[in-house]
């Protein structure tokens, strides 16, 4: 077996272990992670058996995608992605049930979790909000920064790109962004003073735009889509850290992630 980094040639068969493993990302997603950090698949002669993103920032590194076929299981795989990634420290992710046990058993330790909520908001946006532009960049890189605790400009730049499949709004102290899914539009980042505004951004960008999906560690927030008939999906997510006690920024203001893959 060769651990060895990934291409954008690999995007088909990187979507070939999202379908067998149910999971969600589509290949622009794969594209975007591919552009912001470096992603190793592990080989054979039979092709692409598993990979491992990392995107680094100058705080700790997040990784995600840690993805292997069915038919490779039991072979250590996993681990071996995870080890060829943890050579940089600290490192934080978002674990499902499933991959949280192997995460503990490589020194990782909780630090919050995420429920998924999916449902749709009728009635009119609350009109907290306006359309960001490529000119808010630096603003909303420095405010992502305070409350994510990490520096990121370029994936601003890719949000904010008018080509970019992500819709970013944006008040005078919040931003919430959405991006497609398969089934409908994923909210996140959502960053917001409180809670209240949270909802009310929520509101804006989800009134009308279909089946949205909310992944939330707020209780406020979770109540508020749950009154509006929004009901769980999926068995949430784990945020874990190695290395670090915890993650940095003010995440009292973080109510939703800018994606599980990007912490």
């Amino acid at each position: 077996m060769e651990i060895r980094r990934l291409t954008v040639a690999d995007v088909p068969d990187c979507m070939k272990l999202i379908t067998d493993r149910g999971w969600a990302w589509t290949p622009e997603q794969w594209e975007l992670m591919l552009a912001l950090g470096p992603a190793w698949g592990a080989f054979d002669e039979t092709g692409l058996l598993g990979t491992a993103v990392t995107t680094p920032y100058p705080q700790m590194q997040a990784i995600s995608g840690v993805l292997v076929g069915s038919w490779a299981g039991r072979r250590g795989i996993g681990t071996q992605l995870m080890t060829n990634v943890l050579d940089i420290s600290p490192s934080v992710l978002f674990a499902t049930a499933m991959g949280e046990p192997l995460y503990a058993r490589l020194g990782f330790h909780p630090v919050g979790a995420t429920v998924e909520l999916q449902g749709e908001l009728t009635g009119p946006a609350s009109g907290m909000t306006r359309p960001a532009t490529p000119a808010d960049l630096p603003v909303l890189a420095a405010l992502d920064e305070e409350v994510s605790g990490f520096t990121r400009p370029l994936l601003w730049e890719r949000l904010l790109d008018p080509a970019s499949p992500y819709r970013v709004l944006m008040s005078a102290d919040g931003v919430v962004a959405t991006r497609p899914n398969p089934a409908g539009e994923t909210v996140g980042p959502l960053i917001a003073p409180s809670a209240e505004v949270a909802c009310a951004m929520l509101v804006d960008v989800a009134a009308g735009a279909g089946r949205v999906r909310v992944d939330t560690g707020d209780a406020e927030v979770a109540a508020f889509l749950r009154g509006r008939g929004f009901e769980q999906g999926g068995g949430g997510c784990t945020l874990m850290v190695c290395g670090a006690d915890d993650v940095p920024g003010d995440r009292s203001r973080y109510f939703a992630p800018a994606s599980h893959a990007l912490g």
